[in-house]
């Protein structure tokens, strides 16, 4: 006699059914939404549909721009083209990720950085976004409780006095890079300069965050190699998208190139955890790392003995990882990116390139061999470079390596430029496109312009940027924490390199080596920059930047 039950099928069917059931409500929520939303007269992006949403809309804005260039383009030619005078719009992109509020204004982004409580919080979707790259809970995609303590460990790490200190390690790995520069220049060959760069900048961060010479400008380091593939492998919605969680062979890689980073990070930590025990006050100490777990320490962190316990703390130690990672993403990733625009502008705009030459002659004298043991010994000479510091500016403004999200709040609305009040509960991320926001026309005069000169001139003059206008580094309480580090970087850099070397894009000679198939070859250019941004971790310029090189006359 059988027992009585639900067959097999029957048991399928039922969950089919719940689970078309659970899909067509929060379809309906989505699509309800902005429905809601349209009938108020908010700025909602054209193209909307019941079954797709945005989807096939924002995939329309995407086939007008280079098929490799950075989505937030097409989300700022939409801007562009209908909300100039909103400075703000809803899409919805639901079931890839959400409805999303864009923000390209600065007085709608300085409303949210203006709430501490809208300020703090990150969208739900970072996390899933940093996983890959930082392997964990990290300062970037922290909530505000946790995130708090472990700022103000970091902002020590991060103080102007200490950073200057670094600066010797940074020349020496400059040094390197100079030389690769030189060998390039020598055999008068096409090069990627963003790939050398990378190598370079990972190299900086190993050096000044861990106080170790990965040589990865030399050859096979597992930190920095395992990083640099875990950035190709990483796809912008690929945690937002549901299909790719059968993307077996991405995730088998990312998994690998986790454990291979964590193991060599952990290695490190033991070295300069045992450092630490043999050296308590720190006094040989000059690595960011050092610093940190210095400070952990002496706070009486999970310290319940006398003296250091015999080794890390393992949940420490789980942390300090991820904070590794996420460091060495963001201080070379993004770096290596603005060194490539920030000589694709001056080389592309010689009164520019001879002023920052003359600042260079009159405030670190000509003489270029002495060059490097001057930086090591008055490294403060580069807190006296303000043409310098505007040109990074610029470059930064023009092209920035990121945008900023920030989580919606049930009783928190934006204010758009023309007055609509606009709700934040249940989007899925307010996101703030600085490609547009600082470029847009209605904030910027002279947007497209490569002028320095808008960082000098004084309140008052027309060229003088309007509050919040300029984000590079974000602003409020969750700002890049490393900004003061990545100026002095890029300062080391360009002064090592703007008076020895020459620098010509070779875009044209790329692309007749590389065949292209009729859909790239229509659209080799964004608002007419053949090195528009692309999306590989931060955005950097399209083919790396290929280039050439050749050596300044030094007579």
């Amino acid at each position: 006699m059988k027992t009585p039950g639900l067959s097999s099928t029957s048991v399928v069917l039922s969950l089919l059914a719940v689970c078309f059931t659970y899909f067509v409500t929060k379809l309906y929520t989505a699509r309800a939404s902005i429905w809601e939303k349209k009938k108020r007269g908010l700025p909602i992006a054209p193209g909307h549909s019941f079954l797709f949403g945005h989807l096939l809309y924002f995939k329309g804005a995407l086939s007008k721009i280079p098929p490799s260039a950075h989505y937030q383009n097409a989300l700022a030619d939409i801007a562009r083209e209908h909300f100039q005078h909103e400075g703000c719009y809803y899409i919805d992109m639901w079931p890839v990720s959400g409805i999303l509020f864009i923000v390209v204004s600065p007085h709608v982004a300085n409303q949210i950085h203006a709430n501490p409580k809208m300020s703090m919080q990150r969208p739900p979707l970072l996390p899933r976004f940093f996983r890959p790259i930082a392997g964990g809970p990290n300062m970037f995609d922290m909530r505000e409780h946790e995130w708090k303590p472990w700022r103000a460990v970091f902002s020590k790490a991060f103080s102007a006095e200490h950073i200057l200190s670094l600066v010797p390690d940074m020349v020496d790995e400059t040094m390197t890079y100079c030389e690769t520069l030189e060998s390039l220049a020598e055999q008068k060959k096409m090069f990627q300069l963003d790939l050398i760069t990378l190598r370079f900048t990972i190299d900086v961060i190993g050096k000044t965050i861990l106080n170790a010479h990965l040589g990865a400008q030399r050859g096979y380091n597992a930190l920095a190699d395992c990083m640099l593939s875990q950035i190709r492998w990483h796809q912008a919605n690929a945690e937002a998208n549901p299909f790719e969680y059968l993307n077996l062979v991405r995730k088998s890689i990312h998994w690998w190139n986790g454990h291979q980073m964590d193991k060599y990070i952990s290695s490190e930590l033991s070295k300069r955890y045992n450092e630490y025990k043999g050296d308590p006050r720190g006094m040989r100490s000059k690595a960011i790392i050092d610093l940190v777990l210095q400070n952990y320490m002496s706070e009486g962190v999970d310290l319940r003995s006398e003296g250091p316990r015999e080794d890390l703390d393992q949940t420490f130690r789980a942390f300090a990882i991820c904070q590794i990672r996420l460091f060495v993403f963001v201080g070379h990733d993004s770096t290596s990116s603005t060194i490539c625009y920030i000589l694709h502008l001056l080389y592309t705009n010689p009164e520019a390139l001879l002023a920052i030459r003359q600042e260079h002659n009159t405030m670190l004298g000509t003489e270029l061999a002495e060059l490097p043991d001057l930086l090591k010994s008055q490294p403060h000479l580069l807190n006296d470079l303000p043409y310098t510091t505007a040109v990074i500016k610029e470059a930064l403004r023009l092209f920035p390596p990121g945008g900023c999200s920030r989580a919606g709040q049930p009783t928190i609305p934006l204010v758009s430029d023309s007055g609509k009040t606009c709700p934040t509960e249940n989007v899925a991320a307010i996101f703030t496109v600085h490609t547009e926001l600082q470029r847009s026309p209605v904030y910027w005069p002279k947007p497209d312009a490569f002028l320095p000169e808008r960082w000098l001139v004084k309140p008052g003059h027309d060229l003088y940027p309007i509050k919040g206008a300029y984000r590079a580094f974000e602003i409020g309480p969750r700002n890049c924490v490393a900004q003061g580090f990545v100026m002095t970087e890029l300062k080391v850099v360009l002064a090592c390199l703007v008076r020895q070397f020459d620098f010509s894009p070779a875009y044209g000679e790329f692309d007749a080596l590389h065949k292209r198939n009729p859909v790239e070859t229509s659209r080799t250019t964004y608002r007419g920059e053949r090195a528009y941004q692309i999306e590989e971790g931060a955005a950097h310029p399209s083919d790396h930047y290929p280039c050439r090189v050749h050596l300044r006359s030094r007579g």
